[in-house]
């Protein structure tokens, strides 16, 4: 028996432009309860992504928009306009031939403009602590 497999590759951009469907969707339905099935669509193939594709310039972007919707379910509490601005801008990016340092920097920069909070895992410091005691 003579079995051939053919064995499809992953790519960041196939999964990135999966994404599509579930920002255009979000963009569609937000504030509204059927919004949390796109909401969940859209973390698992995040999740994916990032199991199968760790190093994938297009998944340090991706991974920046996860981290702004889904600590806490922030996905809740953005706006229409803002699914539209990533849409667009993940939409620019799956256009291009190739994308490089630079883009993916300017691209979760563009996150953060669009009004997501890329960093949501932030740390206050504390300035009032008087550090030059322990010297003594």
């Amino acid at each position: 028996m003579n079995v051939e497999q053919n064995v499809l590759e992953v790519s960041g951009v196939e999964i990135t432009k999966t994404l599509l469907v579930d920002l255009q969707k979000l963009s569609s339905y937000s504030g509204e309860p059927v919004a949390a099935v796109y909401a969940d669509n859209l973390l698992r193939t995040m999740r994916f992504m990032r199991d199968k594709l760790p190093f994938d310039p297009y998944t340090e972007v991706v991974m920046a928009l996860h981290d702004a919707l889904f600590f806490q379910n922030r996905w809740i509490d953005y706006k229409a306009i803002h699914y539209k601005g990533v849409y667009d801008l993940l939409t620019s990016i799956v256009n291009q031939e190739t994308i490089n340092n630079s883009s993916v920097e300017d691209s979760i920069l563009t996150l953060l403009n669009i009004g997501f909070d890329i960093l949501p895992f932030g740390v206050s410091i504390d300035n009032s602590l008087d550090t030059d005691s322990d010297e003594e």
